[in-house]
């Protein structure tokens, strides 16, 4: 099974009154597999050299925690004094939970882990920094804390102070806990610990991840090493129970061990699928190639079939020839005969020559007519076969590529979707996600066996010179070209780059999710059959 955890955040620009909050509301989806938690919470801007602070909220969950945070932002980093009160056991929360971390969320829906949270009683201080100036604070209770995304369970979000500085925008959050293989675990078996250090739990719950991830089976070393390290931190816990920081830097290793081993578990399982997808289609290519062959020796049969018909054909009207030279013949004995006789001999015999060329020439019919049935029949056959096996081809194409990007269907073929936040910003370098799925991408087309070529046409928003929108809509063109390229596309195949800058736009430019939607780099992929040729634009070229 593929598995995917997945951050989606809109940014949208909002005015709010000094002190006005967002709704606090979690909406969760359950499906066999996942929980999707979608949350909104505040981004602030802070200023560059100038103090400010922040309350935090308790949610629904915890709705007696209070802190505050002071943020400052100076020479390209943010640093943030956290201090929170009220805060439960995490036991409390659910047997899994036995941590707390804090995560810095940027509008475009990246959350990053930047600290956890000690509790001192019921309380937590903590400073840390961070890259980003513009962010939300969120807390969140955590199986361990070492964890990559946030779980849905959100204990505490940042809200505006009266005296808060900085621009304001808000997001919408949107990502995916695992069922059982992550972070949320429904294990009715599994009860609250509250006389095992919290440390301990989540060293434990780190190894429990891993496993449940297939590092049994993909990450064997590293699950290793990560289940030695606790059978190590189990006896030293229980002989040291009063002096948790001797044994707490053992636990953290075993944490970051598994987290480690469910990470390359992951990895790799996407690898092995991906080889698995991989073989089914060099099988299917032979399959395809085998199905050529015995069409070509159909072909050839029927070729050496119309030959010999011919020739048969070529015999009759060889025989109808000698036919008609005898019944001339015959009608000139007759009209030199001198008796009777000799004329009654000589007309039957023309009769009966007569007879004989009207049974050639209705045989010869026959033979033409059978042959052109069998012809066309065929041919038909060969047309409709070839057919099914390139729309299969063509099927498979698009359904392997849109398990890794947006594709959709269009009359001039493939239209394959590259988002701008697959870009740095304003610039026309890759992204390391771009980069992995244009490898993925150029993977299945080199596999593919079909004929096909490939324009690539960039475009921007409506924001900025008309200059500036052609110029990083033709350099984002390009950077997908040489990308491909280097994976092994051929030259040949990309018959087309060019860049329209904000003259193509497919919806409204006066939000947010409109410009974002406008700013793409598309990969059209077509069958050199059906696709009208076209020259490389020199000028858009870059």
């Amino acid at each position: 099974m593929k598995l995917k955890t997945v951050i989606l955040c809109s940014a949208l620009l909002l005015t709010l009154p000094i002190g006005s909050t967002l709704a606090q509301s979690i909406t969760e989806v359950r499906t066999e597999q996942v929980i999707m938690a979608k949350r909104a919470t505040l981004a602030i801007k802070y200023p560059e050299r100038e103090g400010t602070s922040v309350d935090m909220m308790g949610t629904a969950i915890q709705p007696r925690a209070r802190g505050k945070a002071e943020v400052k932002r100076a020479d390209g980093r943010t640093r943030i004094k956290l201090h929170l009160e009220n805060l439960e056991n995490p036991q409390n929360l659910g047997s899994f939970y036995t941590t707390y971390v804090l995560w810095a969320v940027a509008p475009e829906g990246q959350a990053d882990n930047i600290g956890e949270l000690s509790l001192n009683g019921s309380n937590s201080n903590i400073e840390v920094t961070t890259p980003n100036q513009t962010f939300g604070i969120i807390v969140t209770a955590e199986p361990h804390g070492m964890v990559k995304l946030p779980s849905p369970a959100i204990v505490a979000e940042n809200v505006l102070r009266e005296n808060t500085k900085g621009g304001i925008t808000t997001s919408q959050i949107e990502y995916r806990g695992d069922s059982g293989v992550y972070y949320v675990i429904r294990d009715s078996s599994l009860v609250p610990d509250y006389a095992t250090p919290l440390v301990v739990l989540g060293a434990r719950r780190a190894v429990e991840i891993a496993r449940r991830a297939g590092a049994g089976e993909y990450a064997v070393e590293e699950l290793r090493q990560a289940e030695n390290k606790l059978t190590t931190l189990e006896a030293i816990w229980v002989r040291k129970r009063s002096k948790e920081k001797v044994f707490a830097g053992e636990a953290r290793d075993v944490m970051r061990l598994g987290e480690l081993a469910r990470s390359l578990s992951i990895e790799r399982a996407e690898l092995a699928r991906q080889d698995a997808e991989r073989r089914a289609a060099d099988r299917q290519i032979a399959r395809s190639q085998s199905a050529a062959d015995r069409a070509r020796t159909d072909a050839d049969r029927a070729r050496i079939e119309a030959e010999r018909a011919k020739m048969e054909t070529e015999d009759y009207r060889a025989a109808l020839a000698r036919a008609e030279n005898e019944v001339a013949a015959a009608r000139k004995r007759a009209e030199n005969a001198q008796t009777e006789a000799e004329r009654a001999k000589a007309n039957e015999e023309v009769a009966r020559l007569e007879a004989e060329r009207a049974r050639i020439e209705k045989n010869d019919a026959k033979q033409e007519t059978a042959l052109a049935n069998r012809s066309a029949e065929q041919a038909q056959r060969d047309a409709e076969q070839a057919k099914s096996e390139r729309d299969a081809l063509r099927q498979r194409l698009f359904v392997s590529i849109a398990a890794i990007l947006d594709t959709r269907r269009e009359a001039r073929g493939l239209i394959v979707n590259l988002s701008d936040v697959l870009f740095d910003f304003n610039k026309a370098s890759l992204k390391p996600g771009a980069r992995e799925r244009l490898s993925k991408l150029a993977g299945i087309l080199l596999a593919y066996p079909g004929q096909y070529q490939i324009e690539i046409e960039g475009h921007t928003d409506s924001v900025g010179s008309e200059d500036y929108n052609q110029k990083l809509s033709e350099g984002r063109a390009a950077a997908v070209r040489d990308y491909l390229s280097q994976e092994g596309i051929k030259s040949e195949k990309i018959i087309a780059v060019r860049g329209f800058g904000k003259s193509k736009p497919v919806t409204t430019n006066d939000t947010a999710e409109g410009r974002q939607m406008n700013r793409r780099v598309e990969i059209v992929i077509a069958d050199s059959e059906s696709l009208t040729p076209v020259g490389i634009n020199s000028k858009n070229e870059r």
